[in-house]
């Protein structure tokens, strides 16, 4: 208990995501599906994380330094913040997925998805996930190569160091590897655990405008880094982030606020139809749309 007290004082950025992530995903999928994944993600990322350690797959061979050994946990060789936030990356990045491929419900300033369980288990929302966390990577790994540099710490080295700001191209496919691993394990369980008309224990329906809370962790955690290279006078790396990030989000803003990704009442149906516990969330909903009216407006 004293290590464990330990490690969260000394990397309290990394609990606050997590806290985030497993308060945003208990309210939009539920307290099993939240656990499960949670562990489930941690043995597959610890589990590559120890085979890089120690034959360089998937990530390409690195090593961790033995500085903080007795000041905060490790198994089997990795500290436990690292193989840690695999979990809140590839959840925040599905959410993404989720709100880009999903029709959209505003009332006023409330906004949800209408999503089906054929959406969540698309392909292409599964492959939009694990680029959008090989995106987040891209700015998280070369500030991490840098930790002697902020409050993280110099913990481990590329053997060599690779052509992307000190980061191998081998660790973004393997950050790939992951991902698409990791997200096919959430879609398997959000299907196996949560179909049918039982709300899942946990989850809040009512909760306002719950389809914005795991993009929002994600926007938080590249805010975090992009800051934070910043601060470290890491400017060449944080612009190239913001070049990387900056037509992603203009894409998301017009996704989100475009009338042509506002579902209508067929789109409300069929979202009922896979979660009727919806229904009180969706005050509004047997509202009858008049598709024409509705047309005229959209291209008006």
């Amino acid at each position: 208990m004293h290590l464990l007290l330990a490690t969260i004082e000394l990397r309290p950025y990394v609990f606050i995501f997590l806290a985030s992530f497993l308060a945003i995903a208990i309210v939009n999928f539920g307290l099993r599906t939240t656990l499960l994944f949670t562990v489930l993600t941690y043995a597959v990322s610890l589990a590559c994380e120890w085979s890089s350690v120690h034959n360089g797959f998937p990530f390409g061979l690195y090593h961790y330094l033995d500085g903080t050994r007795g000041r905060e946990i490790w198994i089997a060789g990795v500290p436990l913040m690292d193989s840690l936030s695999f979990t809140f990356l590839g959840f925040a990045s599905y959410t993404v997925a989720l709100l880009v491929a999903s029709p959209l419900y505003r009332r006023g300033l409330d906004l949800r998805l209408l999503d089906t369980w054929r959406i969540r288990r698309a392909p292409r929302v599964w492959m939009m996930a694990a680029l959008f966390m090989v995106m987040v990577d891209m700015v998280v790994d070369p500030l991490s190569v840098r930790g002697d540099r902020w409050f993280l710490g110099k913990i481990f080295w590329y053997d060599p160091p690779g052509q992307h700001f000190g980061v191998p191209i081998s660790n973004y496919l393997g950050w790939f590897f992951v991902a698409v691993t990791t997200v096919a394990i959430f879609q398997l369980l959000d299907g196996w655990l949560n179909r049918g008309a039982t709300k899942p224990a946990g989850a809040i329906p009512a909760f306002p405008s719950r389809a914005l809370l795991g993009p929002m962790l994600y926007a938080g955690i590249v805010a975090f880094g992009i800051a934070m290279l910043f601060a470290i006078g890491a400017r060449d790396i944080a612009w190239a982030s913001i070049f990387i990030y900056l037509p992603f989000a203009v894409l998301i803003l017009h996704i989100v606020t475009r009338a042509e990704s506002h579902g209508d009442a067929a789109a409300i149906a069929r979202h009922l139809g896979d979660f009727p516990y919806d229904a009180d969330a969706l005050a509004d909903s047997s509202t009858p749309v008049d598709p024409i009216a509705n047309s005229r407006r959209r291209h008006a």
